[in-house]
């Protein structure tokens, strides 16, 4: 039986439908945890270029000066005060996309974007001096780091055609950039073409990834394969045990929370579903997220949210104690 193609006013309509359905969904609001700011004189633009988090639960934010140079400075903050803890100012042309830490008070700097070979990641020291630069790959959806200085990388579908680790969906590099590890190829594994939803804690990586959406983590050289998830598109993954939920799904759901179990059938659908939300109820438009563990980590300009497992299963299972 032929298919039938769907003309836009229909995927439309379609869409519609769904977002009106997803809008009936319980209501979970971010928390305001922090801010991010550039130290000292106002001489940086207002917004972060990068945001990230690091294992500890520390944000770091990127934000270029405003007189036209290569300069940029890199803060580090904690929740719950409106200040910075420290910073440190750099001289890179990248076009920052992410920013993590290392070990010894060191920091990342990478692109999202590169040529082949060309250089799209840095080390800085805390005192400004270059460390590393290497080439860790085009087409980059996450970057995060570990306690140990490790770093993992998962890859977005324009790496498919890579040479490089890109064309493996997702690697870990050493401290100094230099790779330690590649996601097999032909090992009986579900396939990688577009690395959602990672999430790193400790030192090992958990994920989500496009097309067969299986529930992954990668610890060292071992990879387990916990099964094909009954949600699929989630951009965002949390962890804490057998507990998970993905989160921000395609179109109409990229607001939406599923709540999931790691069992020994596979991983279920735990309870229902629940609409993350700005604190004042607005919609949450344009945020920047970052699951690490249990927590998930959401930036809209300067402002620090977060959200943990705890408080979306609460919101999607209303009625259990």
């Amino acid at each position: 039986m032929m298919s039938v193609m769907r003309t836009d006013a229909q995927r439309d309509q379609a869409s519609l439908r769904r977002r009106l359905e997803v809008l009936q969904l319980p209501v979970v609001p971010l928390h305001r945890h922090g801010f991010v700011m550039p130290a000292g004189p106002a001489a940086t633009v207002r917004e972060p270029e990068a945001v990230g988090v690091g294992p500890d639960g520390t944000a770091y934010a990127v934000w270029p000066y405003r007189d036209g140079s290569d300069r940029k400075q890199v803060t580090w903050h904690v929740g719950g005060r409106r200040r910075v803890v420290g910073a440190v100012d750099v001289e890179t042309d990248l076009r920052v996309s992410f920013v993590q830490p290392l070990p010894k008070d060191r920091v990342l700097l990478a692109d999202a974007r590169a040529k082949p070979g060309a250089v799209n990641a840095e080390v800085w020291t805390s005192g400004g001096e270059l460390r590393h630069r290497a080439h860790i790959g085009d087409a980059i959806e996450e970057l995060l780091t570990t306690p140990a200085g490790k770093v993992w990388a998962g890859y977005f579908d324009e790496a498919m055609g890579g040479s490089g680790p890109e064309g493996h969906g997702l690697a870990r590099f050493r401290e100094d950039l230099t790779v330690e590890w590649l996601y097999p190829r032909d090992a009986g594994l579900p396939s990688i073409s577009d690395c959602y939803s990672l999430n790193v804690e400790g030192e090992t990586a958990y994920f989500c990834p496009y097309t067969g959406f299986h529930v992954l983590s990668a610890t060292g050289a071992r990879v387990t394969d916990w099964g094909p998830s009954p949600s699929r598109s989630a951009h965002h993954l949390l962890r804490r045990g057998a507990d998970l939920a993905l989160l921000a799904g395609w179109g109409p759901e990229y607001d939406v929370a599923t709540l999931l179990r790691i069992t020994r059938d596979g991983v279920r659908q735990e309870g229902g579903r629940c609409r993350v939300v700005l604190p004042d109820g607005m919609e949450a438009h344009g945020l920047r997220y970052t699951g690490r563990g249990d927590v998930l980590h959401a930036f809209l300009r300067s402002t620090w949210y977060t959200i943990d497992l705890d408080v979306l299963s609460a919101a999607a299972n209303p009625g259990r104690a």
